[in-house]
């Protein structure tokens, strides 16, 4: 998903079509006619409701992931909520809460409610104020790998899922991004770093002190891979089919349940 750009800081869209969402539903709560009372605790719970059943799906649908790695489930910020478990979570909390009142404003709370789920679902669809999408294709680069072998980077699709992530070891969310990828390593899967604008020392010493070896560690020293791809901030993770085009990215931290979805030689 194309992050939102901030000047040169780019913005995960994901919480701000949630923001925009949970703003129309406090403009549709109030011509629900309730009670100020009602109505202001219909809206907290629901919102607190739609993140919980939008995390626990999540996580439900991808157990394996979470078995692995079971303190993720509580980093908030990273991707991994499913739209469904949200809606489900915050019609149960309508239900409960409303119980007592008429069945007119019990279908309104959740006509309300439907209405926000649909423009949710649009935003993320439509994608408005995020930037042009990055180029299809790995470009005409020969960049160096850590032994100094040069290695046409056009020439790295192979039939399994390509993996390459441009990288820094002064990046936090690069470090973590990087530590799992080493700890979930698919033989069905072709992992290629490339370490941005940093000395081979650098790049060398992080990658030997961690045990991290991939398919190809390769070095861009003059920056020219995420220029290419115009991305200012890393770590930038793409997956390429075996034709060599992009069929997904992430700029930023990547959970490891996106991670093993992205390993798997199935999606």
């Amino acid at each position: 998903m194309a992050p939102i750009m901030l000047g040169h800081v780019p913005l995960p869209p994901a919480p701000l079509y949630a923001a925009v969402t949970a703003l129309a539903l406090l403009a549709l709560g109030a011509l629900l006619r309730l009670s100020r009372t009602h109505r202001r605790r219909w809206l907290s719970g629901t919102l607190v409701a739609a993140l919980i059943g939008a995390r626990l799906m999540y996580i439900v649908l991808h157990a394996e992931a979470y078995r692995e790695a079971p303190l993720e489930a509580f980093t908030l910020w990273q991707t991994g909520y499913h739209p469904l478990g949200a809606l489900l979570g915050a019609v149960a909390w309508t239900l409960w809460h409303l119980r007592d009142l008429p069945a007119q404003q019990m279908r309104r709370a959740t006509g309300a409610l439907m209405v926000c789920s649909a423009l949710w679902w649009g935003l993320n669809v439509w994608q408005p104020l995020t930037g042009d999408p990055p180029p299809s294709h790995l470009p005409r680069l020969t960049l160096k790998a850590l032994d100094g072998t040069p290695t046409p980077i056009e020439t790295l699709a192979s039939p399994s899922p390509l993996i390459v992530v441009l990288w820094r070891s002064d990046c936090r969310a690069c470090r973590r991004t990087l530590a799992r990828l080493t700890d979930l390593k698919r033989d069905a899967a072709s992992v290629v770093t490339v370490n941005e604008g940093q000395t081979l020392l650098q790049a060398a010493r992080y990658l030997d002190a961690r045990h991290a070896a991939f398919s190809h560690d390769l070095r861009d020293p003059y920056q020219r891979l995420q220029a290419y791809f115009g991305m200012p901030a890393l770590p930038l993770i793409m997956r390429l089919d075996a034709q060599g085009r992009l069929r997904d990215y992430q700029a930023g931290e990547m959970s490891t349940a996106h991670l093993m979805r992205w390993l798997s030689p199935t999606t």
